[in-house]
């Protein structure tokens, strides 16, 4: 069996095309085909026709329908996913990142069969799926040494407690917590993603940064700031700086009219880049006192359940 390249570097319908090539081969690619995946060795550049299941020549996409750029598309629906603290439509996605809606469907519809993203209950607006930890990886064990002190912190508050990370000029909720309080304030699903900034997390993340670092993050998201509660460049700075006047961030009505959120940056290591631990609530259960207080407790939980000694993560 053999795959016939024809003199031009174009695929032709073989009667029988082999997903593997010659031996000694060294194969670096496969293309999907309609019978099979077909691998290219190394050393040649292929111009692979699109057919149809009567060896019949299509119209190629271009590359910028097709390739590249249809990624480039694929990942700005994806993100806006992972930003939005609620599931979305298509037409609010398309409106959002000026794409138009007969695109957004097509990719919402490869990112859903992907497992990417997943509708709602109503199924006419989508979120993105927390992505799987491997559950031998250093992050999985992070998080299950956070969780009982999550729990512990969540039990004595009565409120939603949020551990998250730094993802370059991102937030991403790594795990959550739900509180006995009959109302609360979830404002992101694990995995899902923020701009370093908006709320208490990223604040005290900020906080902790050199300040080379933190203008270089203000200045890539200062404006997707704006679509966060309006935030400007000026608020998040005097968030910061009052974060390292008191040790610990306070961030309310910005993202979440009537939400308050206090959050506590957790020193990195060569391997780990800092994360923070917030609780979130409604405006009136976090007076100025029990802001103090629940700052104190995490700081405390932390080193009592062995991950901080000192402001320093321990290994």
């Amino acid at each position: 069996m053999q795959c016939v390249l024809a003199s031009d570097a174009t695929m032709r319908r073989p009667a029988d095309c082999s997903t593997s090539g010659a031996p000694g081969e060294v194969l670096v690619s496969e293309y999907r085909t309609p019978w099979g995946r077909l691998a290219l060795p190394r050393g040649q550049n292929y111009n692979v026709r699109h057919m149809d299941k009567g060896g019949r020549a299509v119209a190629k996409e271009s590359e910028e329908a097709g390739g590249p750029g249809a990624l480039r598309r694929g990942l700005r629906v994806l993100l806006h996913l992972q930003r939005s603290p609620r599931p979305l439509g298509p037409a609010e996605i398309a409106k959002a990142i000026d794409m138009t809606r007969p695109t957004v469907y097509r990719l919402l519809d490869i990112l859903e069969t992907e497992g990417f993203v997943r509708r709602d209950s109503s199924g006419k607006a989508f979120l993105a799926t927390a992505p799987e930890v491997d559950a031998g990886s250093e992050w999985a064990m992070y998080i299950k040494r956070m969780k009982p002190i999550m729990e512990r912190i969540a039990a004595q508050t009565g409120n939603a407690v949020f551990f998250s990370r730094r993802d370059q000029r991102d937030l991403i909720c790594l795990h959550r917590e739900i509180g006995s309080h009959p109302v609360q304030i979830l404002s992101l699903p694990i995995g899902g993603r923020s701009p370093l900034g908006v709320g208490a997390g990223g604040i005290a993340m900020l906080g902790s940064l050199s300040q080379r670092e933190i203008d270089d993050v203000i200045e890539a998201n200062a404006a997707e700031y704006l679509e966060w509660g309006n935030l400007h460049v000026s608020t998040i700075r005097k968030l910061i700086e009052n974060c390292r006047a008191r040790g610990y961030s306070v961030v309310g009505n910005y993202a979440l009219q009537g939400v308050l959120a206090v959050g506590i940056a957790i020193a990195g290591n060569a391997r780990l880049p800092v994360t923070s631990l917030s609780v979130t609530a409604p405006h009136d259960r976090l007076p100025l006192q029990r802001q103090r207080e629940i700052a104190a407790l995490m700081r405390s939980e932390l080193v009592a359940g062995g991950v901080e000694r000192n402001g320093k993560l321990i290994d």
